[in-house]
């Protein structure tokens, strides 16, 4: 199964506030902060070595994914304060329901030399014209 959603591990509220471990595990080169537009999409794209985690700090997205080893398709609605992981070989695509504000943490930071980053329209299943499913190493589209 195509199962990406992450809940929060670790949530305290006292008299100062809320603290939430929001990612407790794995080893990663790059944290991103952003906003986006309602209706902005990011991504439209995979991935064949980085893995990436998304939390929503602001707003509601839809995300799109599409496992490429097997055609696995799947949607899910993400809130503030929640987040999920975009595993290698998995295209995706987040709509911006809201205005909203995020963190993206990526298991490799960008290179502009080897940008690890392919085009794949997952809204409306187009594939670069170059696009074969041989072209995903084994092994890369873990769930």
């Amino acid at each position: 199964m195509l199962n990406t959603y992450a809940p929060s591990q670790y949530e305290r509220l006292d008299a100062r506030g809320r603290f939430v471990e929001i990612l407790a595990e794995g080893q990663w080169e790059a944290v991103i902060h952003g906003s986006m537009k309602q209706d902005s999409v990011m991504g439209n794209h995979y991935h064949l070595l980085t893995r990436v985690y998304f939390y929503l700090i602001r707003g509601e997205v839809t995300t799109r994914l599409l496992r490429l080893s097997d055609g696995e398709r799947r949607s899910h609605t993400l809130h503030s304060g929640e987040g999920m992981y975009l595993e290698p070989g998995v295209a995706h695509a987040i709509h911006f329901d809201q205005p909203g504000e995020f963190i993206v943490v990526k298991s490799l930071k960008y290179n502009p030399d080897e940008p690890d980053t392919y085009d794949f329209d997952v809204a409306n299943d187009t594939p670069p014209a170059d696009f074969t499913v041989s072209t995903i190493p084994l092994g890369s589209a873990s769930a």
